[in-house]
């Protein structure tokens, strides 16, 4: 399925599994050995939804995938999703990361998660996923906190020990006119009878300069009435704290939870916005059945006002075997709140084949 949060994951814990394609170059000098591989998934189907025209919708996506080791043991590599425009590497991600690993822990550069978000656990647990990411596209839902603020090239170092991991990351202001951001984060997870568990904790720092037009998460400027939003007019200062928990269970339950709390304020103006977000999930497989639900609701608090945007999603899927599966998927969105629309629906229906 496309993912609306498309970081590369060097371990695709989060990808559809299928492999058509391992190189191995053999060692000539300096190199012990590389591997090449390549992977894939293409979508077909319809999409439809409130004042939306009902029409097909087809998607392909290709991830070129190298690594390699060092005679000291260090391990390399990097991926390229060819979805997005590669050739724009350099200052921007472009859809590459790249990293190095060894003893010391991994340092990975470009396309990939900062530290609060590779640190917790999404809401959408156990997801059966859509063609059109309608489950996890609503308003309510928060995937990668202040990841993107600036042009999201992302550098974060990671350690993990055991069940126990910390990370920190750095994502730099091109234009040297604000402060970097930066976050830190850590998780923790273990195994018991007829399960597991997992735990997260984070906390990040961006500065929103005036002409940027970044909004949390799925969250509409036209919809909470923005209109044509070019920026707040002013630099805000952004802190996120986040915690999350997940449980997965042997008999295919499996539910989440994740808090986050943004003080959002300007410095020489007299603006402080407090919002905070709580997302819930639950997912169930049985055999090559997977149902799926997560809601999720920001409370945006100003001064003496307060105001609630609200989303919640669903999704179902049947697995055929050999990479085939069918999926269908329901997305809804409320900011009344806001004066904006009421039930925002959009919904998709289609195959998956991953490759």
């Amino acid at each position: 399925m496309r993912s609306s949060h498309n970081d590369i994951d060097f371990d695709y814990r989060h990808h559809h599994k299928g492999l058509f394609a391992t190189t191995a170059l053999v060692a000539t000098t300096g190199f012990a050995a590389a591997d090449v591989s390549l992977k894939g998934s293409a979508q077909m189907g319809l999409q439809g939804g409130d004042g939306a025209v009902t029409q097909f919708v087809q998607d392909i996506d290709v991830t070129f995938s190298l690594s390699g080791a060092s005679d000291n043991g260090l391990t390399f590599g990097a991926a390229v999703d060819l979805d997005e425009n590669a050739g724009g590497v350099g200052t921007d991600d472009a859809g590459v990361a790249i990293f190095v690993s060894g003893d010391f822990g991994t340092l990975t550069m470009g396309d990939t998660d900062g530290a609060l978000d590779w640190a917790l656990t999404e809401a959408a647990v156990g997801n059966a996923g859509s063609i059109n990411d309608d489950e996890t596209g609503h308003a309510g839902f928060l995937g990668s906190y202040g990841d993107g603020i600036y042009d999201g090239q992302i550098l974060r170092y990671d350690y993990t020990v055991g069940d126990f991991g910390v990370a920190v990351s750095l994502e730099m202001d091109d234009t040297n006119t604000v402060d970097d951001g930066y976050a830190f984060g850590a998780r923790y997870g273990m195994a018991f009878a007829g399960g597991s568990v997992d735990f997260g904790i984070g906390y990040q720092s961006a500065v929103i300069d005036a002409g940027n037009d970044f909004l949390p998460g799925n969250v509409d400027a036209a919809e909470v009435g923005l209109g044509a939003y070019a920026g707040p007019g002013v630099d805000l200062d952004v802190d996120i704290i986040g915690v999350s928990a997940a449980v997965a269970l042997d008999n295919g339950l499996s539910a989440g939870l994740q808090y986050s709390n943004w003080d959002v304020s300007a410095s020489g103006a007299p603006l402080s916005l407090d919002i905070k977000h709580l997302g819930l999930g639950v997912g169930y497989t049985v055999d090559a059945i997977t149902v799926s639900a997560n809601w999720g609701q920001y409370d945006v608090s100003m001064g003496g006002m307060s105001a609630d945007i609200t989303g919640w999603g669903l999704a179902a899927a049947y697995d055929f075997g050999g990479g085939l599966s069918a999926h269908a998927g329901y997305g809804s969105s409320d900011y009344t709140d806001f004066g904006g629309s009421n039930d925002l629906d959009t919904w998709s229906l289609g195959l998956n084949m991953s490759f």
